[in-house]
């Protein structure tokens, strides 16, 4: 029988992305951007974590859905709850409680974007 090995205090959990990106298992989506937004930093392609149990603050990436289609969008509180385009934010789309189709499904909590493309940067050019 011998000592055990002094590393095993030192040993690490590995890491995993479940427990640092997703609290509520069972209310967590993972969906792929379609397109671009810059101003939120997401990349065509882009992996959102969204989590349909919170609730969104004002300024938050949401995915809503307007008229059954479902859109990466920025919720506004002021003046009133609205939700508005992330690159074209005069255009605003108002939260009515009578329209079924219409709301926040969920609140964007992570985006993980493809680092490789080298697509994303915050000091561009010209």
């Amino acid at each position: 029988m011998g000592f055990p090995s002094p590393a095993l205090d030192f040993a690490e959990k590995r890491v995993s992305l479940d427990d640092h990106c997703i609290t509520v298992p069972h209310a967590t989506y993972l969906v792929r951007a379609a397109g671009t937004h810059w101003r939120a930093g997401i990349m065509s392609g882009a992996l959102l974590v969204v989590d349909s149990s919170k609730t969104p603050c004002d300024g938050s990436i949401v995915v809503g859905t307007l008229q059954g289609d479902f859109r990466v969008l920025r919720f506004r509180k002021v003046p009133i709850p609205h939700l508005e385009e992330i690159d074209h934010p005069e255009k605003k789309f108002a939260l009515l409680d009578d329209l079924e189709d219409d709301g926040v499904f969920g609140v964007v909590t992570w985006i993980l974007n493809d680092a490789r493309s080298g697509e994303f940067d915050d000091v561009p050019v010209m």
